[in-house]
């Protein structure tokens, strides 16, 4: 990965890896987790994610295998990104490729 050197395109990279992960897992999972329970549902897990971020951080600091800090901080995003497309009633889009 080549480093930014500017602002902009430090959360231009940011942005990229993130709606990559967010789409490789709305690709493993599906709509239906979320629109099961809605923007409720999104509640829950943002307070699970910012939990396991306080656990990772500061209860039990040390080199974590199944989640690290980033991957905690990219999915507490992308919970926001899904609600934000929930709400604008984007959420149940095709994935690229299944148009």
């Amino acid at each position: 990965m080549t480093e930014p050197k500017t602002f902009n395109e430090a959360a231009l990279m940011v942005a990229q890896e993130w709606a990559a992960k967010l789409a490789s897992k709305h690709g493993d999972y599906g709509p239906n987790n979320i629109l099961g329970f809605g923007e409720i549902g999104l509640v829950v897990r943002e307070w699970d994610k910012i939990n396991r971020l306080k656990n990772l951080l500061y209860d039990n600091p040390h080199e974590w295998i199944n989640e690290s800090v980033d991957d905690t901080w990219l999915d507490i995003g992308g919970y926001a990104m899904i609600a934000v497309m929930l709400k604008r009633r984007w959420f149940t889009l095709p994935l690229e490729g299944e148009e």
